[in-house]
């Protein structure tokens, strides 16, 4: 991802944050607390949306270096419509979708599996051709929901690809080093908890669910052809994203003993290898 446009978004995403902490406000609207006003703000989508908009411009700008006939959806800027696509068990609106011009609309009813009957307006052919991209964030009560998103990360291969095992999808995750402090926050004050979060337990979690090796027979639908965990120290000035285990190492995010790599989570090639992929296997 272009790494401008990320710092930028996860420097709104802290002056946005701590605006609704420090006045209880957001969007002109006053709350009974600053976590309510916080709640209110993460329910908007406001915060992970300046994600979505680095993911999207940071693919048009890798695509367009090759082709022009492609979409992305919602488009910059903007955040609908989205693209609905469907899995075995069900449809969901998706993230970012980017489609191609080369495989046309063949919408056709589906004939098996529960939705069995359900029309699927873009046609099983062209939504196995595109790229689906999911962008989510977790900026607190991250130890108590963590397996709970991590089933909710596999279950989302696994929804689609039984139904389209050639798609190409990328997951983008963004999470803070160290917590804001919910009971703080009741008070207008913004602070941070004492404990830095399992960082070595999200990058050993999303190893194990990143770089699908495809094959004719593939035992690795569950994984993601490319994850990017974006991790980011919030308590400073402007908020650090780090890059390396050399600096997650440095910085006590992890233990100097961690023996697996974060770079091949890193965002920084997160657009260019998503896009090589789907190059290597939609060849045309």
């Amino acid at each position: 991802m272009k790494f401008d446009l990320l710092q930028n978004a996860v420097n709104e995403i802290k002056t946005e944050l701590e605006n609704a902490i420090n006045t209880a406000t957001y969007n002109g609207n006053q709350y009974a607390n600053e976590q309510a006003a916080k709640e209110a703000l993460i329910r908007s989508q406001n915060l992970i949306l300046k994600i979505h908009e680095v993911v999207k411009i940071s693919l048009l700008d890798e695509i367009s270096k090759y082709r022009t006939d492609f979409t992305i959806f919602p488009p910059i800027g903007a955040r609908s419509p989205e693209m609905a696509v469907y899995g075995l068990l069900k449809s969901k609106k998706q993230d970012v979708v980017v489609m191609f011009d080369d495989v046309p609309d063949s919408g056709n009813h589906i004939a098996e599996g529960p939705l069995a009957g359900f029309y699927d307006s873009i046609g099983q052919e062209k939504a196995e051709k595109s790229i689906v991209i999911g962008v989510r964030s977790q900026l607190s009560s991250i130890a108590k929901n963590f397996d709970t998103l991590m089933e909710r990360s596999f279950a989302e291969t696994l929804n689609l690809r039984l139904r389209l095992p050639n798609l190409v999808m990328g997951d983008v995750y963004l999470i803070p080093v160290v917590e804001y402090d919910d009971v703080l926050m009741k008070r207008n004050v913004v602070d941070w908890k004492r404990d830095v979060i399992a960082v070595d337990k999200f990058i050993s979690t999303f190893l194990a669910i990143s770089n699908r090796s495809y094959a004719k027979s593939d035992p690795e639908i569950y994984k993601y052809e490319r994850v990017a965990l974006v991790v980011v120290d919030f308590r400073q000035n402007p908020p650090k994203i780090l890059l390396s285990t050399d600096e997650l190492k440095a910085g006590g995010f992890v233990s100097e003993n961690f023996a697996k790599e974060y770079e091949p989570l890193s965002p920084m090639d997160f657009a260019q290898d998503i896009f090589e992929i789907y190059r290597t296997r939609h060849a045309r």
